[in-house]
């Protein structure tokens, strides 16, 4: 199963401090965390940025995230993350949702 997340970085925290819990994480080995493929990591300029993880659960994903906010307090601003679906299967669902809605 894959997800996409979205990222946003704290403004607030210094840039040592953000590279010394990156450092922390992925000296010890602790990321990516087993269960856990990260196809995609991608950053900004502005400090936002977006994922793509391959995960058998949500459980592992929320495992990897958890990793970066427990390594430092206020480490991101914001997060989001979701399952997600390629368009072309999800359009043929939406086709038989709106063919059972139309027979409601």
């Amino acid at each position: 199963m894959q997800f996409l997340g979205y990222w946003e970085l704290n403004e607030n925290m210094s840039s040592a401090d953000r590279l010394k819990i990156a450092d922390n994480l992925m000296s010890k080995g602790l990321f990516s965390p087993q269960g856990v493929n990260i196809v995609r990591w991608d950053a900004t300029p502005d400090l936002w940025g977006t994922l793509i993880i391959e995960a058998d659960n949500a459980e592992d994903v929320f495992r990897a995230l958890e990793l970066w906010r427990g390594s430092g307090a206020g480490f991101f601003k914001f997060t989001k993350i979701a399952p997600m679906v390629p368009v072309q299967d999800v359009i043929p669902i939406a086709q038989e949702i709106q063919q059972v809605l139309s027979w409601a």
